[in-house]
């Protein structure tokens, strides 16, 4: 059990700090606009967990591979808390076009990435 949670600790770490990277580096590619690293990650997140439970359906993967990649690395890189609170800070600077815009880039890509990569993997 230990050496499971250590496994997502590891998972968890490496996510959260390619998460800060990607901030930093859209942050110098496009400043002020910090909720595009977000979308970012949400919409990489949700293509690396198709592809991921795609190569799954081909290949046996350890429990082990599983929690570090899905669970630690993706559960770290992925920022729902993030997107809320940016979501929310747009509706208070009146922002109401940006952040219907923002949420729904955020479900509609995700959920699009996950629905086609799964869809057309059983053809």
């Amino acid at each position: 059990m230990i050496n499971l949670i250590l496994t997502i600790g590891l998972g968890g770490a490496i996510g959260a700090i390619t998460r800060y990277m990607t901030g930093i580096w859209m942050l110098a590619w496009l400043p002020n606009k910090p909720y595009i690293a977000t979308l970012i990650v949400n919409v990489l997140g949700s293509l690396l967990i198709a592809l991921f439970y795609l190569i799954s359906s081909f290949f046996d993967i350890k429990d082990s591979l599983r929690l570090l990649f899905v669970v630690g690395f993706l559960g770290s890189l992925t920022t729902f808390s993030t997107f809320s609170y940016e979501f929310i800070t747009m509706i208070n600077q009146r922002s109401y076009v940006l952040a219907t815009t923002y949420v729904l880039l955020n479900l509609s890509l995700s959920g699009l990435i996950v629905f086609v990569i799964l869809k057309f993997s059983k053809n």
